[in-house]
């Protein structure tokens, strides 16, 4: 049913994307502003109890539907799965920026492109050169397809089902919102969303890593993820670029380099934070310069690992059925 409950979610979100003014985007905003409002006080307990209603209420909520569908039938079930899972996964959600700045950069309109930019990451771009801005497209959009894809695919095939859907993306959603320019969460809880969902992505990260190295080059992708991730404060997106600009054959980092922090829109995390100079220090990561073309090439080389996921999982699907 993991399967088909994937297949059909991607199927429709591709023919109806959901936009970001939905009613289930707008509610759990409220959840968690309701739950850093009125339970937030600035101590350990408190942002346990703000991060447990925002994030695992909605969860074991997700759990106790679905299990009450299932003993009702498991056709219920199957559609609470795919409206589950149409609500937190899809390539859609991100994908029309993306589209847009590459028809922007084949147009030759680069302050096209830059605004475009602009608009989707809060970024300042004015000064930026059409390398930079599909350098930082890149290594945006790899960000994104791991949020908005391949990590609610990992959680959702645990035996949580659409419970680990739902806490993985609310977990995505509330690190970034709770440490956005001008939240009022506090420090503690700042700090607890950040690591706990690092902690949720860590596998999720280094299996999306491995599968880039599998669909694309792979000796090179190795090298450079092991050799290069640490350009990246955090672990998990070093992981992922750098295996994915090893893949493709480019160079990436734009987004490791310090930068004045910018405003984040709610629900998307600030990853590209800037860090200390020693980082910079590394030699520079090999690879070609990112063009234009190469931008095909990196929906390539996520399509090809979703569709590797997705054999793998057909695989193990018709496996049990013949057992």
């Amino acid at each position: 049913m993991a399967f088909f409950s994937v297949l059909l979610s991607l199927l429709l979100e591709q023919v109806k994307p959901l936009g970001r003014l939905s009613l289930v985007y707008s509610l759990r905003t409220a959840l968690a502003d309701f739950a850093s409002r009125n339970f937030d006080a600035g101590e350990r307990r408190h942002g346990l109890a703000a991060w447990f209603i925002a994030v695992v209420l909605p969860a074991l909520l997700a759990l106790g539907v679905y299990w009450a569908a299932l003993r009702v039938n498991i056709l219920l079930a199957f559609a609470w799965n795919v409206a589950v899972l149409y609500f937190t996964l899809g390539f859609r959600q991100f994908s029309h920026y993306f589209t847009d700045i590459s028809d922007a950069l084949n147009r030759g309109d680069v302050p096209g492109a830059r605004a475009i930019l602009r608009q989707w990451k809060s970024l300042d771009t004015v000064e930026m050169s059409a390398d930079d801005v599909i350098q930082q497209t890149i290594e945006h959009a790899l960000v994104a397809a791991q949020r908005y894809v391949l990590g609610v695919f990992f959680w959702f095939l645990l035996p949580l089902g659409p419970a680990g859907a739902v806490l993985y993306r609310m977990a995505e959603f509330t690190a970034g919102k709770w440490n956005a320019s001008g939240s009022q969460a506090s420090p503690w809880l700042r700090s607890f969303a950040t690591r706990a969902f690092a902690v949720l992505d860590w596998l999720p990260a280094r299996l999306t890593a491995g599968g880039y190295a599998i669909v694309g080059n792979f000796e090179e992708a190795i090298d450079v993820w092991r050799n290069y991730a640490r350009l990246w404060p955090d672990g998990n997106t070093g992981a992922m670029l750098a295996s994915a600009a090893g893949a493709v054959g480019i160079r990436l980092g734009a987004t490791a380099a310090p930068e004045p922090a910018a405003a984040v829109e709610p629900g998307e995390q600030n990853w590209g934070q800037a860090i200390d100079s020693e980082p910079l220090m590394a030699p520079q990561m090999p690879g070609a310069v990112p063009q234009a073309g190469h931008l095909r090439s990196v929906v390539g080389l996520v399509w090809r690992s979703v569709l590797l996921w997705m054999l793998l999982l057909a695989v193990v699907t018709i496996t049990m059925w013949v057992s």
